[in-house]
């Protein structure tokens, strides 16, 4: 008798367990600050390069030009991941782009990237490591960036991102400490923190986010997954919606939640609303939660509205 008990125990645990998976989308999320003067139309300027033009000639030694360079390098990366992230989101116009320093002033609201300013430090010179059979080398990088937006009147807004990357790295052989510490990565990380975090804070931005879906309920919860994997949402929803008025609570709450899944996905943010508040009040946790997060998109699509209509 008592093996029984054990046995039927772990069997109704079973059954409550509640498997799940994921599916990715974007999602348009409005900027971090708000800033008013931010118009539908601006431009972008590197004032940076504009401001520090230079030759060749004028370097007296090429590390003096490498630093030029780096610096430079940033400064135009850092102006066309603005743009693209603008470009993205397309609400806003970039009605003059300036990657190179060409065009100085301008008549309208510009983003002007001000200053840049990067240092290399070794930390660790190039030395053989034995345990690797490699050349091992690790360097600190300082980096500070400055923006200002402004008119050709006023200055509305400045911003400083100031910080240190560190990196090292292996390679068998060498011939310039580049070739140990991937510098590409360096980059890409500081226009990560300096030109997508400024876009962000000033512009609405694509987020890729999960949402998650129950699996678990009888072998049709199973052929939605697939479905789903393959892509096919509506074939997955065509499953879910047989059972959304099932007389199992707990079965109709689970295909109740993937359908406000499915709208989401689809878009109606409204519909989605619906589905996961019937779910929630058959007390589905994950429902509960969703719904939270669906209405705090709906006011998050308002403000977008309300900014940009």
């Amino acid at each position: 008798m008592k093996r029984f008990i054990i046995i039927v125990m772990f069997g109704a645990f079973l059954s409550s367990c509640v498997t799940m998976d994921k599916v990715s989308l974007d999602v348009l999320r409005p900027a971090q600050d708000s800033l008013s003067y931010i118009q539908k139309e601006v431009s972008l300027v590197n004032e940076f390069l504009y401001q520090n033009k230079k030759k060749k000639g004028e370097f007296k030694n090429l590390v003096a030009y490498d630093k030029y360079r780096l610096d430079s390098l940033v400064s135009v990366e850092a102006i066309k991941t603005v743009n693209a992230e603008i470009e993205a989101a397309g609400l806003v116009n970039v009605r003059r782009l300036d990657t190179v320093g060409v065009l100085g002033q301008v008549p309208e609201v510009a983003l002007k990237l001000k200053k840049v300013n990067l240092r290399s430090v070794v930390e660790t010179e190039p030395v053989y490591v034995n345990s690797r059979g490699a050349y091992y080398a690790a360097i600190m990088v300082p980096y500070y960036l400055q923006w200002e937006i402004s008119s050709p009147e006023k200055v509305f807004f400045v911003t400083t991102y100031s910080d240190t990357v560190w990196a090292e790295g292996y390679n068998r052989n060498f011939e310039t400490l580049g070739d140990l510490v991937q510098i590409d990565d360096i980059i890409r990380y500081i226009i990560d923190k300096t030109a997508v975090d400024f876009a962000k804070r000033l512009f609405p931005t694509w987020h890729t986010v999960n949402r998650y879906y129950i699996t678990s309920g009888n072998n049709d919860f199973a052929r939605a997954e697939y479905q789903m994997n393959k892509g096919n949402y509506d074939e997955a929803a065509e499953i879910w919606q047989k059972y959304v008025n099932a007389s199992d609570n707990s079965l109709a709450a689970k295909a109740l939640v993937n359908m406000a899944v499915y709208y989401e996905l689809k878009g109606n943010i409204d519909e989605a609303l619906v589905y996961a508040r019937r779910s929630a009040e058959l007390k589905n946790e994950l429902a509960q939660k969703y719904v939270e997060l669906l209405e705090y998109r709906k006011k998050e699509i308002n403000s977008l509205l309300k900014t940009f209509r």
